[in-house]
C-alpha cells in the first residue's frame, strides 16, 4: 500500500504540468471615444488584476479631450460582471462598482482584444459613435 502511494505520487511528480492559459495581470486599452462638443476624448483605461485568476481589481483613466490640454485621470476599483443587455453570458467590466453614479461599463470583446463602451443599462451605444478602446501592449 505505501509502495503503491510511494509510486503514483513519484508518477505525478514526474509528469508535465498542464499549463493553464494565464491571464495577464495588467490590460491596456486605448482608443478615441466621443465628445460632445470637441473632436473627441483620446482615452487610455489600465486595468490592474489584484492577482492570478483574479476577476477584479485596481484602474487608472485617463481622458484627453482633443484640443483641450492635459488629461483627467480617474483612479479606483473595477469588477467583473456577468451578463449585459443583449447576452446573459458577455463579461463586463464595472469601474467604481460601489459608486453607482460615477460607474462605467465596458464589454470585453475576444479574449481582451478590445473594450466596447456601454451605457448605464448595460446597452451599446447609439449606432456610428465610436466606442471601442483596442488592447495595447
Amino acid at each position: 500500500m505505501i509502495r503503491t502511494f510511494a509510486l503514483l505520487a513519484a508518477l505525478a511528480l514526474a509528469a508535465p504540468a498542464q499549463a493553464a492559459p494565464r491571464e495577464p495581470l495588467v490590460l491596456r486599452f486605448s482608443g478615441v471615444l466621443p465628445c460632445a462638443d470637441c473632436p473627441g476624448i483620446r482615452t487610455t483605461l489600465t486595468l490592474k488584476r489584484k492577482g492570478p485568476g483574479w476577476a477584479e481589481g485596481t484602474y487608472r483613466l485617463s481622458e484627453t479631450y482633443i484640443d483641450r490640454g492635459g488629461p483627467h485621470v480617474t483612479t479606483g476599483d473595477w469588477t467583473t460582471l456577468r451578463g449585459d443587455a443583449a447576452d446573459e453570458n458577455a463579461s463586463v467590466y464595472e469601474l467604481d462598482p460601489d459608486h453607482a453614479e460615477r460607474a462605467r461599463h465596458f464589454l470585453r470583446v475576444g479574449p481582451d482584444r478590445a473594450l466596447k463602451a456601454l451605457d448605464r443599462d448595460l446597452r451599446p451605444w447609439p449606432e456610428g459613435l465610436p466606442d471601442t478602446l483596442k488592447r495595447v501592449r
